[in-house]
């Protein structure tokens, strides 16, 4: 949904909470396709503005604000696809995804604390969405055998802290198998609550 007082802005919701992203430089929300654009201008958007702005529709929330998007056009994520379709970024372990535009992919980053689950493709709370690229980057160093060794034995998506960085956790595949992930920018890791966690409830 675009926004009425910015034509760079829009929101999308999560669990009926605004997020609120904006386009990249000299590009506007273009309501017609649901997608940043270069042809969109603020005279064409056509916002509805019969209804006063200010005026709350429901319970009013402070808009989360995501990290500012970037054109990514050698993504390749969006061939095929109609602008305004959402698709994944298999290389950000969820932290990102693609809004797809007629000048090609645009990254957008899920604020502070949240991921993108792949099955509602949206952002939410890290804990409870589900992630379909989990990055296969093998872990290297010293630290590999003991990752394989906090994994012996436990259960597909079974999360625990990094022993050495407190930025990432180790997600086990149930095969003894660990795969290492990096909270979003600004969290770390809670093993108290299994989640990325703003870093001042976290101890590291």
């Amino acid at each position: 949904m675009g926004s009425p007082t910015n034509c760079s802005e829009f929101y999308m919701c999560r669990v009926g909470r605004p997020v609120l992203f904006s386009c990249p430089e000299h590009m506007y929300f273009d309501v017609d396709t649901a997608a940043c654009g270069y042809e969109a201008f603020c005279a064409d958007n056509d916002v509805n503005l019969s209804v006063d702005p200010l005026e709350p529709l429901g319970p009013q929330y402070t808009p989360i604000v995501a990290e500012p998007s970037r054109l990514v056009p050698t993504a390749g994520a969006c061939l095929g696809a109609a602008a305004g379709a959402i698709r994944l970024d298999p290389t950000s372990g969820c932290s990102s995804f693609f809004q797809c535009t007629k000048a090609g992919p645009l990254r957008l980053e899920c604020p502070a604390g949240t991921l993108f689950d792949s099955n509602r493709m949206l952002c939410d709370v890290a804990d409870i969405v589900s992630c379909a690229f989990v990055p296969t980057n093998p872990v290297v160093g010293g630290t590999s055998n003991l990752l394989s060794l906090l994994c012996t034995g436990k259960k597909n998506g079974h999360k625990i802290a990094h022993p050495t960085n407190c930025e990432r956790y180790i997600v086990c595949n149930g095969r003894n198998k660990p795969q290492e992930l990096k909270c979003p920018p600004g969290t770390a890791y809670n093993k108290q609550r299994s989640i990325c966690d703003f870093k001042h409830n976290v101890e590291c």
